[in-house]
């Protein structure tokens, strides 16, 4: 009996082991990919997403940093840091101030759907296409005014 209980105390201790690793290498939290992953079901290789890189920007960006910056990062090929700007920048789109009416209604503004066409491109990897939907992105966002020509 003794040995029976020996043997369950180590054998408990080695499968709790791994819960005690040190995982201050990626912020306490496991695992971190660089690439972009669980867009869609053609990268989705998990059930779990692996966290992505944190963004190069104030935690308070707006939309629109978080689309430059998304932008250079797809420009650099960092797609991990490209998915989580973007993301980032989706939400704060659509976290919105609405009437309790509407509340249910989506957002369909077009830089929403823009974003979402720029994380599927990155999925497929056409990193020209997400840098294309990125651009027009930014220029669909509210309050956002094309740039006029420099008068000659």
């Amino acid at each position: 009996m003794h040995r029976l209980l020996m043997a369950s105390t180590v054998l408990a201790g080695l499968v709790a082991l791994p819960a005690l690793a040190d995982t201050t290498a990626t912020g306490g939290h496991e695992p971190l990919s660089q690439t972009a992953s669980n867009i869609d079901r053609s990268d989705t290789h998990g059930v779990v997403a692996p966290r992505l890189p944190d963004p190069p920007v104030q935690a308070d960006a707006g939309p629109q940093a978080l689309l430059q910056a998304a932008s250079q990062a797809v420009a650099a090929k960092q797609t991990g840091v490209a998915q989580e700007e973007l993301e980032r920048a989706e939400t704060r789109l659509l976290t919105r101030s609405v009437p309790a009416n509407q509340a249910d209604d989506p957002d369909n503004s077009g830089a929403v759907h823009l974003i979402a066409s720029a994380r599927l491109a990155i999925a497929h990897g056409d990193l020209a296409s997400a840098s294309s939907a990125i651009q027009s992105a930014i220029g669909a966002l509210p309050g956002s005014q094309p740039k006029a020509a420099p008068a000659s």
